[in-house]
């Protein structure tokens, strides 16, 4: 590929307005469905009124487009001096300027839309933001890859020159040659592997997302009928109790049955073709079939490694690997980067790569959460519980729903006893591991020096009975080993703040 000259203000690629377009077309229609539904059930509108309705339509379509292109246009970004500029806006204008040493990471992404437009989205997450600062929607792949190399050398220039202002020049030599090297693929995921991963999946992913479509779905309707044709499918339930219980019955069985479909389509469409590879001490984590996902692991910047098993998986002898990375608040489920259908070979080297140790050689003193926490998750087991017999009492009250709550809170009890039994923390001289889980098994391993505070939590009851819990915070969010020994806990939280203090390590 030619010399790029990153330094003159550039456009995103042409297929860009498409895509600007397309996205703020389709966020507009969500945002006002509920009016653009309504002609669809009045026949009289249309009958009388269609032509302005489609004239209103085309000219609403035509705005957005203008809209789209003016955006399109006064989006340009280029890289000046020690930064990155961006200036974007069309009502209100906005630049933004982005240091180099404050990137941390660039990850190019591509949904479905973008794959069809051939263009790929970049992303620059920062130091002390949560999110990726900036977003540009549609780079070629080429020019994407260029650039992301670009800033890369340009904000390791500027660690070396901090480090060593005389040995900048040979540094930058270096560098050069360093990114011309190929990356070296560590691990691709098969997709017979694949199948493993979404069959061990949780199911309750799969059946909450059908839930909440259905849920959408019925207030969707119910709104319409009762606005629109006046009419009240909820008293004509309640008149139908046998029938709506047997409906219930069969509706219940099916969502079981979807939702443990949806959960390894949704898996597969999520991680296919996973592959990770070594880029000198980072890892670059790319997966997705309709949105592409690139994503890089940085061995400095890596706060939490998460190990997550369940029966299933121990029977596929596979792992999965989630890890958080410093950010400037507690990070959610979906900002983890995650590695799927790991074998233990694939998870010893990754580990061995980030930590330099040996997975299966490490040893801890545990100290495990005791007893008495399984009355705190009865207690809250007990609310739930009455808050649905309330319901129950109300709505539908027969022996089957009687027999459904017992069910429902010896379930419940159950899984709380499965918290209480695996909760526990290990410590070594350089390797904090939380476990906890219920069915799924996780194991949180953190580095001591890592940390940024060491608490300990403690309610009424707990100073009454000798307990406390121990709050851990990280640059990527805080984790808590609940009801451990309060002597215990105090011995723990003196030894991890002494490690803390002791060490010469940065924590990133």
């Amino acid at each position: 590929m030619a010399q790029i000259d990153f330094s003159e203000p550039r456009l995103q690629s042409f297929n860009g307005i498409f895509l600007i377009f397309l996205t703020d077309l389709a966020k507009r229609v969500k945002q006002n469905i509920y009016i653009l539904a309504i002609p669809f059930f009045q026949n009289n509108l249309f009958k009388n009124y269609g032509t302005y309705i489609y004239i209103g339509l085309a000219l609403l379509v035509i705005l957005q487009f203008v809209f789209s292109y003016l955006s399109y246009k006064k989006f340009k970004f280029s890289i000046q001096e020690d930064a990155f500029h961006l200036d974007s806006g069309v009502i209100k204008l906005s630049h933004i300027e982005i240091p180099f040493e404050r990137i941390q990471n660039i990850n190019l992404q591509q949904n479905v839309l973008q794959q069809l437009l051939n263009v790929v989205g970049f992303e620059i997450e920062t130091a002390g933001e949560g999110t990726a600062e900036i977003k540009i929607k549609a780079l070629d792949k080429d020019f994407a890859t260029a650039l992301k190399s670009k800033l890369i050398e340009e904000k390791n220039k500027v660690k070396s020159s901090e480090f060593n202002p005389e040995e900048e020049h040979e540094y930058i030599g270096n560098e050069s040659t360093t990114h011309a090297e190929e990356d070296s693929l560590l691990f691709q995921l098969d997709f017979k592997t694949l199948l493993k991963v979404g069959i061990s999946s949780n199911l309750f992913k799969g059946v909450g997302l059908l839930l909440a479509f259905l849920a959408y779905l019925y207030n969707f309707i119910m709104d319409f009928l009762t606005n629109i044709f006046d009419l009240n499918l909820e008293e004509d339930f309640k008149n139908r109790i046998p029938e709506t219980l047997s409906f219930i019955s069969i509706l219940i069985i099916s969502v079981i049955i979807i939702g443990f479909l949806v959960t390894i389509l949704t898996t597969v469409l999520k991680y296919f073709d996973l592959k990770i590879s070594k880029n000198q001490q980072n890892y670059e984590v790319e997966y997705g079939l309709f949105k592409r996902v690139n994503k890089v692991i940085k061995k400095t910047k890596t706060q939490i490694f998460e190990i997550r098993t369940n029966p299933v998986k121990k029977l596929f002898k596979i792992r999965s690997v989630f890890v958080s990375q410093a950010s400037s608040k507690q990070l959610t489920e979906k900002q983890k980067i995650g590695i799927v259908g790991l074998s233990k070979e694939n998870l010893g080297i990754l580990f061995k790569s980030l930590f330099q140790l040996d997975l299966n050689k490490l040893e801890y003193e545990l100290s495990r959460s005791q007893k008495r926490l399984f009355f705190r998750y009865f207690y809250k087991n007990l609310v739930i519980v009455l808050g649905l017999s309330v319901a129950v009492y109300f709505f539908f009250f027969n022996l089957f729903s009687l027999i459904g709550l017992v069910i429902i809170f010896l379930g419940l009890s159950w899984i709380a006893y499965l918290k209480v039994r695996k909760s526990n923390i290990g410590i070594n001289s350089d390797l904090i591991s939380i476990r906890k889980g219920s069915i799924d098994t996780k194991f949180e391993i953190i580095e001591i020096h890592k940390l940024h505070s060491v608490k300990l939590s403690r309610n009424i009851f707990q100073q009454y009975n000798g307990h406390a819990d121990l709050v851990l915070e990280t640059a990527s969010g805080t984790v808590a080993v609940e009801y451990l020994k309060y002597r215990d806990a105090v011995d723990l939280m003196n030894y991890l703040i002494y490690k803390v203090e002791s060490t010469d390590k940065d924590w990133i």
